[in-house]
């Protein structure tokens, strides 16, 4: 593990993702943002086995902003940040880049909620091995990043050090 941004997720921009502005249309961002949370939760363990035995997550919060256009064909990658983690609850800063520029053409900061199903009902539920420990570690490296100047537009800001 790294004290790096995770770099875990990366596409071509297919033609389909394109609007009639010739850029990027705003739901696509959404895709390749779900797509680099999926990513982040196989990073640390996530599977059908533990989603089978244990629950899943869903996205309760997102807020994205739009900082520049990516066109087709564009080359584009996340950096993916653990900012914070509690019993129930993951909370990540992605930035997108487009091709080989420095700079993001969008972030996302986005809240995943574990929960599990009893008689068919979810409700939330916490996180169980290993993925909590690995959640603690990748949490212990990335505390050391300068954190990103768009963090906390989620009103559900967690606490930096995991509570259990």
């Amino acid at each position: 593990m790294s004290r790096e941004p995770l770099t875990i997720w990366k596409t071509t921009v297919p033609k389909n993702w394109i609007d009639y502005n010739s850029h990027m249309t705003e739901g696509y961002y959404g895709v390749a943002f779900a797509e680099a949370s999926d990513e982040f939760l196989i990073h640390i363990g996530f599977d059908s086995t533990y989603r089978d035995n244990f629950g899943t997550f869903y996205t309760v919060e997102a807020q994205i902003r739009f900082l520049e256009e990516v066109k087709q064909g564009s080359k584009i990658y996340t950096e993916t940040v653990l900012i914070a983690c509690d019993q129930k609850r993951i909370q990540l800063h992605h930035s997108l880049f487009s091709d080989k520029s420095s700079t993001p053409a969008a972030t996302q900061e986005a809240m995943l909620l574990h929960v599990s199903k009893k008689n068919g009902i979810p409700s939330a539920s916490p996180i169980r091995e290993p993925l909590s420990n690995n959640l603690d570690q990748i949490r212990e490296l990335h505390s050391e990043i300068v954190r990103p100047g768009s963090v906390s537009y989620t009103h559900l800001t967690l606490p930096t050090k995991r509570i259990v």
